[in-house]
């Protein structure tokens, strides 16, 4: 299926993007790698105006290290963040989930860890051709009033699954954000609403300029599991990643994400409550692993290739993989 007409726009400068978004609002779309705006403009799942395309705005790509803070701009491709020697030797975690996105080919030439971050959330009932879509009645995501997913559903279930932002919100990142009117940075969980239908609380006129990492002190482990039919290519069908930090032989922080369970990062709270100012023992870890799959056990429905119930068993599966990997390292 061909792209729709649009006005495609290529400014060389962040200030010449802010204003263009600030002169067309929602009508503009923004075009970082297009490995998910491309298909979904082709799927007619979005309708856009203005293309805005982001790749002649070098200040969007560089990577710098800040103190003990890693600064990684929204424009950079994942295999750039990938090799960049600070994630390789500090976030290792970050790396795997980067090189489980799309394909070798994706990661060097078109996707960005921004891009990836804002991935909109999905579900197979929505993510279909028009015509495929035409023999139902309009979902939540698609401006109507079911979820085809559930039926009973007053909101809509589509999840997010990118796999940036769940291993993002374990290291509790931070994300940037500016327009004309000004800038502000927030925690990475807070650019989700929560709402499948509408996920992001960013404005029309606001783009997610770089993301920052406060480096993990010594003696921390992280991990990242993902769970998919092919070792390249495939969305998630469940992920989940782990940050855990000791004081000498007890936990003293552990930050536990799913993904694909809902459609924002879910972040495991009871997991800490679990561990905290205790030996990571095997038994503690499979009790923050069940509090992860309680959690998430109405969140996961049937909105993936795999049936709700496997994911469900394989949300515990991943959280204790994750916990045991990341005490491990």
């Amino acid at each position: 299926m061909r792209l729709p007409p649009v006005d495609y726009q290529a400014p060389e400068t962040l200030d010449q993007a802010l204003a263009i978004l600030n002169e067309r609002g929602p009508a503009a779309a923004i075009l970082a790698g297009g490995t998910d705006l491309v298909v979904r403009l082709r799927q007619r799942l979005v309708t856009a105006d203005t293309m805005v395309s982001l790749k002649n705005i070098s200040e969007l790509k560089a990577i710098r290290q800040e103190g003990a803070t890693l600064i990684i701009g929204a424009g950079a491709s994942l295999r750039e963040v990938i090799d960049h020697p600070v994630v390789q030797q500090e976030l290792p975690a970050l790396a795997s989930a980067l090189e489980s996105v799309g394909s070798p080919d994706i990661q060097h030439r078109q996707g960005t860890i921004g891009g990836n971050l804002l991935c909109n959330t999905r579900c197979i009932f929505y993510n279909q051709s028009g015509w495929w879509r035409s023999g139902l009645e309009h979902c939540f995501k698609n401006g109507g009033q079911v979820c085809h997913c559930l039926p009973d559903s007053k909101e809509c279930t589509s999840g997010c699954q990118s796999d940036g932002a769940v291993m993002l919100t374990a290291l509790s990142a931070q994300a940037s954000i500016k327009s004309s009117k000004g800038e502000r940075t927030v925690p990475v969980g807070q650019i989700f609403s929560g709402k499948g239908e509408a996920p992001f609380t960013l404005a029309a006129d606001e783009l997610v300029t770089d993301i920052r990492i406060f480096l993990p002190p010594p003696g921390s482990g992280m991990s990242y599991q993902k769970l998919r039919w092919r070792s390249a290519v495939d969305y998630p069908l469940m992920s989940a990643a782990a940050v855990v930090t000791f004081s000498k032989d007890n936990v003293d922080r552990v930050r536990l994400v799913l993904g694909t369970a809902g459609p924002a990062p879910l972040v495991i709270d009871e997991a800490e409550k679990i561990l905290r100012g205790k030996p990571p023992t095997p038994e503690l870890i499979g009790q923050a692993a069940s509090a992860a799959r309680r959690k998430a056990e109405g969140l996961i429905v049937e909105n993936t290739i795999a049936p709700a119930d496997y994911r469900r068993k394989m949300a515990e599966v991943l959280a204790r993989r994750v916990l045991t990997e990341a005490v491990g390292r």
